[in-house]
C-alpha cells in the first residue's frame, strides 16, 4: 500500500509538471506578445493597501515588459511578491533550486491567477471601465451621509458583527435542517446511504405528473384542424418559413460547421428532443448520414435554453407577423 501511495503521489506530481508545462509552452508561443501592449493600454489601481501583491507583481511585469525576452531571470535586487499571487502547486516552477525567480512562469501566474483573481475579487480594478472599474463607484454618491437610509434600503444592519451573526445562524440553522431530515422523515424519501465504501445520497425515482389540461386541449386542437402531423415535417417547414434554426449559436468561441449542415443536425437533435426518442434512436432508425458524435456535439454546443427561447420568440413573431400580412392584404 505504501508503494502504491507513493506512486500515485509520483504519477500526479508527473502529470501536474506536464500541466505547466504545456501551459507556458502556450503561453510563451501566443499570449505573452500581447503583454506589454496590455499593460500599456490597460491602467491597474488599487484602493486598499492590504490587495498590493498583485499590483506590486503587475509593476514588475511592466518594468520587465521591454526587456529582451531572452532575459530568463529577474534580477536579485528585485522584489517579487509570491504570496496571493502565485499559487502553492506552482512554485517549484516559478523559482529553480537556486532560488532565483523565472520570468515566463512567473508572469503566467499572475496573469492567469495572482492579477485575474484580485480583478474579479475587485481587488484592484481596471481604470475607465465599467464591469471590472473602481468599486468605490458602485456605492451612491450620498452613501457615507445617508448610511442608514442605504442599509434600510437593502434591509441590512450597519454593525458588520451583527449581519455575521445572521448569516451564521442561518447557516447553522440549514445545516441543522439538513443533517435532521433523513432521520425525521422530512426528506422526501431522500437516504444517506454507503455505496462503495463512500457516502451516498439516493434519490427515490419521482413519478410521472398528469399532462397539463392545457396541452392536451392544444394537442386536440391541433388534430382536429390538421389531423395528425410529423413533428419532422414541422419542423421542416417552419424552418424554410422562419429561419428560427439562425437563433442556434453555438457556445464555443469558434464553430466550423457549415449553415447548411448545421441546420439538417439542428433539425435532427430537436426532432429528437420533442419525440423524445433521443439522440441514439435517432442515429439508429434514420438515413441521414449523421452520427451520434455529431449529433450529441451540436446538442451540447448549440441548443442552450436562451437559443431556445430565442427561436420560439423568432418563429411567433414571424408566425403573427406573416398572420397580420395576410388579414390586412
Amino acid at each position: 500500500m505504501r508503494e502504491l501511495a507513493a506512486e500515485a503521489k509520483a504519477n500526479e506530481k508527473v502529470f501536474k509538471a506536464k500541466v505547466r508545462t504545456t501551459l507556458r509552452s502556450s503561453y510563451s508561443s501566443y499570449y505573452r506578445q500581447m503583454l506589454s501592449r496590455l499593460l500599456n493600454t490597460l491602467g491597474f489601481r488599487c484602493n486598499n493597501t492590504a490587495y498590493r501583491p498583485a499590483m506590486d507583481a503587475l509593476a514588475l511585469l511592466d518594468r520587465y515588459a521591454d526587456v529582451d525576452g531572452k532575459t530568463r531571470f529577474y534580477d536579485a535586487g528585485d522584489v517579487v511578491a509570491m504570496d496571493g499571487v502565485v499559487r502553492k502547486d506552482w512554485r517549484e516552477a516559478v523559482v529553480d533550486d537556486k532560488g532565483r525567480v523565472e520570468r515566463i512562469p512567473y508572469e503566467r501566474a499572475v496573469c492567469a491567477g495572482g492579477a485575474a483573481g484580485a480583478i474579479r475579487r475587485r481587488e484592484i480594478y481596471v481604470e475607465g471601465t465599467r464591469r471590472w472599474g473602481d468599486p468605490e463607484d458602485d456605492l451612491p454618491g450620498d452613501f457615507e451621509s445617508a448610511r442608514a437610509v442605504h442599509y434600510a434600503a437593502i434591509r441590512q444592519p450597519e454593525d458588520p458583527r451583527e449581519f455575521i451573526t445572521r448569516l451564521r445562524r442561518r447557516m447553522t440553522d440549514g445545516l441543522d435542517r439538513l443533517s435532521a431530515a433523513p432521520t425525521d422523515g422530512s426528506a422526501g424519501g431522500v437516504k444517506v446511504t454507503i455505496g462503495k465504501g463512500e457516502p451516498w445520497i439516493t434519490v427515490p425515482k419521482l413519478e410521472p405528473l398528469d399532462e397539463p389540461t392545457v396541452l392536451a386541449a392544444l394537442k386536440e386542437g391541433v388534430v382536429r384542424r390538421w389531423g395528425v402531423l410529423d413533428l419532422q415535417d414541422v419542423l421542416k417547414n417552419a424552418h424554410f418559413l422562419t429561419s428560427f434554426t439562425d437563433e442556434f449559436v453555438s457556445v464555443a468561441a469558434y464553430e466550423r460547421i457549415d449553415r447548411a449542415t448545421l441546420q439538417r443536425r439542428l433539425l435532427l437533435a430537436l426532432f429528437a428532443l420533442g419525440t423524445n426518442m433521443g439522440i441514439r434512436a435517432i442515429v439508429a432508425t434514420g438515413e441521414h448520414g449523421e452520427t451520434e458524435a455529431t449529433l450529441r456535439h451540436v446538442l451540447r454546443h448549440f441548443i442552450t435554453v436562451d437559443n431556445l427561447r430565442a427561436a420560439v420568440t423568432r418563429l411567433v413573431n414571424d408566425t403573427f407577423a406573416a398572420r397580420d400580412a395576410a388579414w390586412w392584404g
